[in-house]
């Protein structure tokens, strides 16, 4: 299937969706207004014209009419939201391929933790982040599972969680009807999703309202009493204001509760509207019958239906029917007198007691298993947009192995692929080159390319092999004057870091930018060379990138376990630079600085200089 005939497919069909029923709703409206014209016509003919009871008859008819246009007009501006959601997602499909998704609103930024081990130096979180590229999750669980993903390890079970991954973005990857239906319902929710922390708390925790089964039964009756004896005292006998009295029974019993409901309902008018909402998206996810093992146990929880619950999809429209009626009472005259006649709040706080009860143990696991599939999801849309990229090949050991690996942030008209080996623990590169040659993208390459792979997702290569490993990184360095804490100190903080994750399992895999370039050239080198050596033999693989040939000399030292490779620039005779970022074996020999310096106008010698740091 081709993605790009794919997106603009659904962009025209979605776009033809929207322009009905925008022209219906105008039509509905339009009618709305005519309708309520004629029964106040109709109204004033029979209060001032003096007309006859016959117009009753029209009038109850327009009447029905309007009530009819009003539940369509509701209905048809529903389904124009479900289009524009769905036009949303193809165009979010469209902008992914040509390259402007770097203008969508949501990167992550506050996932990010400057003390996580590599997510910060390979742009998991931020603007022009893996997060906002991948990102097709609308509902905050979602976003959350996306999230820990990309930037969570896995725990346990490398091999076996890994390749479980990649069979549940497979099998989503060309179900992009489904795809886009969970992104609407999800889309649907996400301008009416708060924080969700709240209204856990209230379906996980404890109620203080406790109300015997006869109070419960009198909170049903009694209202029912007072509509009977409003209407019918006088003709069977009894006081004219008979109803009064039980009134004020009423009143007495919701009193004696007041604290505890008016807790329980505000708990779930300030929090739950957002969420009781959610059984369409849950809906959606049971709609499809899956058959990778992961997926088949991310809807698990939706799918469960014992003697405590009636299924997850009834239970949450059970909830939205209760928040309905409660939020009923914001209209001031009904809270002030028909609320405390029909003893509402407790009648309604009783049935939301109830469903937490049945439902609050079962709730996170609910809105986990819908994150979960929409953080595949995510990763899915990725595979999808992308036909080209290779599927990961699993080994049993650390290893890292790829043909034509690019960088899958960059533009793939600007990308260049190249080949990179480290074929087991206790291996590394040493990358020289030019400035801007390309030997920091060529780390980050690496590194992204393995969080894609971990995630489950196809990742920017011809080919690519992967063994179980933790990664880590030092790459960009931030000092902090707040803390008194220098460049060199911080990029030292880093480095401790990383050498730490290689004293234990798994081996590590490193990516090391310009190391220890905060010091002098003869410090950096000693003390480079003994942070690259350390992890190597502790059995850790990766890649050093650096200008000084001295710890390139370690391939010499470490044979067969370090390997130098490098980039290079072109010159054309007037002077002028140019990068074709392809890999070399072996160590460059030159160095653009000072042309770099004199192409921004600094009045420096141009001098073809050996690049000794």
């Amino acid at each position: 299937m081709d993605p790009e005939g794919a997106y603009e497919a659904g962009r025209l069909a979605a776009s033809a969706r929207l322009q009905a029923h925008e022209a219906r709703i105008q039509a509905l409206s339009v009618g709305r207004l005519v309708v309520a014209g004629l029964v106040l016509a109709l109204i004033v003919g029979f209060v001032w014209a003096h007309l006859d009871a016959w117009i009753f008859g029209p009038l109850g008819a327009l009447v029905l009419a309007f009530a009819v246009l009003v539940i369509v007009h509701a209905r048809t501006f529903a389904a124009k939201s479900k289009a524009e959601a769905a036009l949303r997602f193809h165009l979010r499909g469209l902008a992914r391929l040509d390259g402007t998704w770097r203008k969508f609103p949501d990167d992550g930024r506050d996932y990010a933790k400057p003390d996580h081990a590599y997510a910060d130096d390979l742009d998991v979180f931020g603007p022009s982040s893996l997060f906002q590229l991948t990102l097709a999750a609308e509902t905050p669980f979602g976003r959350d599972a996306l999230a820990r993903l990309l930037s969570v390890g896995v725990a346990s079970s490398w091999r076996a969680e890994v390749a479980a991954r990649q069979a549940a973005v497979r099998e989503l990857a060309p179900k992009l009807a489904w795809r886009e239906r969970l992104s609407v319902e999800g889309a649907i929710l996400r301008t009416e999703s708060p924080d969700p922390a709240p209204f856990l708390a209230w379906a996980e925790g404890t109620s203080a309202l406790e109300v015997p089964g006869a109070v419960v039964l009198l909170a049903r009756v009694l209202p029912l009493v007072v509509i009977a004896l409003a209407l019918g005292a006088q003709p069977l006998g009894l006081p004219k204001y008979s109803w009064a009295l039980v009134v004020v029974v009423e009143l007495a019993i919701s009193a004696s509760y007041r604290d505890a409901t008016a807790a329980t309902i505000g708990a779930v008018s300030e929090h739950a509207g957002g969420f009781a909402r959610y059984a369409d998206l849950f809906a959606t996810a049971l709609a499809e019958r899956w058959g990778s093992a992961r997926l088949v146990a991310s809807v698990a929880p939706l799918a469960e239906q014992s003697s405590g619950h009636a299924g997850v999809v009834r239970e949450m429209q059970a909830l939205e029917r209760v928040v309905g009626f409660v939020e009923a009472r914001r209209n001031e005259v009904f809270r002030l007198f028909l609320g405390p006649v029909l003893m509402w709040d407790l009648n309604f706080a009783v049935l939301l007691e109830r469903w937490r009860r049945r439902t609050g143990a079962h709730l996170r696991g609910w809105f986990a298993a819908v994150g979960e599939l929409e953080a595949f999801a995510s990763v899915a849309g990725f595979a999808f947009d992308r036909p080209d990229h290779a599927w990961p090949e699993l080994a049993d050991g650390a290893c890292l192995t790829s043909k034509g690996l690019g960088h899958p942030l960059i533009d793939r008209k600007r990308r260049v692929g190249n080949d990179v080996n480290l074929p087991g623990p206790g291996t590394a590169l040493v990358v020289t080159g030019s400035n801007m040659s390309g030997k920091s993208t060529l780390l980050r390459a690496i590194g992204v390319n393995t969080v894609l792979a971990q995630a489950g997702a196809p990742v920017t290569a011809t080919s690519f092999t992967l063994g179980e490993m933790t990664l880590a990184t030092s790459m960009r360095i931030k000092d902090s004057l707040d803390e008194g804490v220098s460049h060199f100190y911080a990029e030292l903080q880093k480095l401790k870091r990383v050498v730490d994750l290689a004293q234990r399992p798994p081996p590590l895999l490193f990516l090391l930018d310009e190391i220890l370039h905060g010091t002098n050239s003869r410090e950096r080198i000693i003390g480079a060379r003994s942070v690259v050596q350390g992890l190597v033999k502790r059995g850790a693989l990766g890649a050093v990138s650096t200008h000084d040939l001295g710890i390139a000399d370690m391939a010499a030292a470490l044979p067969g376990a370090v390997r130098n490779v490098h980039f290079e620039e072109q010159v054309a005779e007037d002077g002028t630079m140019t990068f074709d970022y392809h890999l070399r074996d072996g160590t460059v020999h030159s160095s653009n600085a000072l042309r770099l310096m004199r192409a921004i106008g600094l009045d420096v010698p141009l001098e073809d200089v050996p690049h000794d740091g």
